[in-house]
């Protein structure tokens, strides 16, 4: 019977505007799957940038296919889908719930080694039974998570296999991951820690690709200096807030186990436990959802308001953490509003100049009054309709004025939607490591209620500045969550399309900054002279390039501060240039 080869198929390249997607097959039975998947990777021509493409894996036989998927996963840093014989499995699914099953405790002595799946283990070696498909018991669950090292015999079909290989991964991350080893079941019983013959290492495969991610990504990034810390000053505070004493206040309790809560937030998954777990001053609720969240970002999900609205309320330590109710009074606690900050706003009627909102403050606990003008939602680009808000509905906008009130009046604020801050400001809030300074946002060119390219670049060595900001890992919704805070008051209008957000690395380099602009069409050359530009892409991307309307070079040129001009590869760039270019007056 012929091997079954494994292949990754990239159905969204970075650096290709091309429908046709791009498929990586991989040899099988290498000495080293973490080359071999390299090799087999730049052949097709993809970048290392690439792996933050959208893919997919389709597995052929075990245990190759599991090696390579967990090589992948060290490479991308998240858990890329997967087929078996054209039907998906739900990898990471089956890894989060797998976090959260009961054990049935450590046991008193030091468990060295153990074996999840196979039959007939060396005698006195620990085995845990693993069911292709079932949960397993507490017993067996303890065997996997405590034991300080673990063989893992996976069944004989590739689906099954997948599956107990997400069980095992899930149960065992403790605190960080810990992957088993991939056994066949007939090596010698291990008498040491380090026990050669074992099978294939999974962690360490993890761990060589990520070091190869780790070591492109400091090649790829400028460091830039960082930008002035006051202007993410209350988030950062609220964020240092010890995360046991915001869910104290958000009405949380916890159970026998001190990193572990009852979650706050209302409805959960009936079928998956409604706790939060808490890891370096944040918590994950595997109910709700999936990424791990500081305390200003898990009161703004549990009460629906905007991270800066949450960082108010935090820092307040004297009001009650809930959504007071119109009408209600108390006195004047903390500041107002401030200019640059997020606020939720809600539209109670319209005039022919304004829509009249009001956003309920941490400060005086009942609604402030606001202003949006229509000539603000109107500011947009050919093509992309008005803003038309109509009471009752949400939306996500920014402070750029407050007028202080009269006594016994709370003074009211003016909002825009469509200043580029906005967008800015809804990204950092969904990226710690931009409110702490270690990324900084360089550029931004914004087309309102259309798409919006962010330029950025780290501050600190070794951080992928791109997939912070996209998410990955513990936290792969970052950009999505940022999305939905921008589009609010669309989520309930599916005929409306949302503004788009796309991420770019930064360069002080004008060429290199330029080709990373045009993404997603890939740049073949370009030449830049006194303001203007001229980027060449492949023929079969050049729509794309230009965008709808020319929206993407529109977008790229406004963010470096040139005029480009986007050409099909293969024309002469300097004759092109020179034929439009003129000298301009200082």
């Amino acid at each position: 019977m012929a091997t079954l080869v494994s292949q990754v198929v990239v159905t969204e390249p970075m650096g290709a505007m091309s429908s046709d997607p791009i498929i990586v097959r991989l040899p099988a039975g290498p000495e080293d799957h973490v080359a071999a998947l390299l090799g087999a990777w730049t052949g097709q021509g993809l970048a290392v940038s690439d792996r933050r493409s959208a893919m997919r894996f389709e597995a052929g036989d075990a245990p190759d296919a599991l090696v390579y998927y967990m090589v992948l996963y060290g490479l991308t840093n998240r858990w890329v889908d997967v087929h078996v014989d054209g039907v998906p499995v739900d990898f990471q699914r089956i890894y989060e719930e797998s976090r959260a099953l009961p054990d049935a405790g450590r046991r008193a002595e030091h468990l060295m080694w153990a074996q999840a799946g196979g039959e007939d283990p060396p005698e006195g070696l620990p085995h845990a039974v693993l069911e292709p498909g079932g949960v397993p018991s507490p017993q067996a669950v303890s065997l996997i998570r405590y034991s300080a090292r673990l063989r893992m015999v996976p069944p004989a079909p590739t689906g099954a296999a997948f599956a107990c290989l997400a069980r095992v991964a899930g149960i065992r991350h403790v605190g960080r991951e810990r992957f088993p080893f991939l056994s066949t079941g007939r090596e010698p019983e291990p008498v040491a820690r380090n026990s050669p013959g074992q099978g294939i290492d999974v962690y360490e495969v993890v761990r060589v690709a990520a070091r190869h991610r780790r070591s492109r990504e400091s090649h790829e990034y400028e460091i830039v200096p960082a930008a002035d810390p006051a202007r993410y000053r209350r988030p950062a505070e609220a964020n240092a807030t010890p995360i046991e004493a915001v869910l104290t206040r958000l009405g949380s309790a916890a159970t026998d186990d001190p990193v572990v809560w009852t979650c706050p937030e209302a409805g959960h998954d009936p079928t998956l436990p409604a706790l939060l777990r808490i890891r370096r001053n944040r918590a994950r609720c595997l109910s709700c959802h999936a990424d791990s969240l500081p305390p200003a970002g898990l009161v703004a999900r549990a009460l629906d308001i905007t991270p800066d609205e949450a960082a108010a309320l935090i820092l307040e330590l004297d009001c009650v953490i809930d959504r007071p109710a119109p009408g209600y009074r108390r006195p004047e606690l903390v500041t107002p509003p401030r200019p640059g900050t997020l606020v939720t706003a809600y539209v109670t009627g319209g005039r022919p100049d304004r829509f009249e909102c009001v956003i309920y403050d941490a400060g005086i606990g009942h609604p402030r009054e606001a202003v949006i003008w229509r000539p603000d939602t109107a500011n947009l680009p050919p093509g992309v309709a008005g803003v038309e808000l109509l009471p009752g509905d949400g939306v996500t906008a920014l402070v750029t004025e407050f007028h202080q009130g009269t006594p016994g009046r709370a003074g009211s604020c003016r909002l825009s939607i469509t200043e580029p801050e906005l967008a800015v400001r809804a990204l950092a809030t969904q990226v710690p490591e931009v409110i702490d300074g270690a990324i900084v946002v360089k550029d931004v060119a914004r087309k309102p209620g259309s798409r919006t390219k962010l330029a950025v670049a780290p501050t600190v060595p070794r951080l992928d500045a791109v997939g912070a900001c996209l998410g990955a890992g513990e936290n792969p919704y970052r950009l999505a969550a940022a999305h939905k805070l921008l589009n609010r008051h669309k989520i309930r209008r599916p005929a409306h399309t949302w503004e788009k957000l796309e991420i770019i690395m930064y360069s002080s380099d004008p060429r290199t900054y330029l080709m990373n602009a045009m993404r997603p069409a890939e740049v073949v050359d370009a030449r830049i002279e006194n303001g203007n530009a001229v980027v060449a892409v492949p023929p079969a991307q050049y729509r794309g390039g230009i965008g709808d309307g020319g929206l993407n070079a529109e977008l790229a040129g406004k963010l470096i501060g040139l005029f480009v001009e986007v050409v099909p590869a293969g024309t002469d760039l300097d004759a092109h240039l020179g034929a439009f270019v003129r000298p301009r007056p200082f």
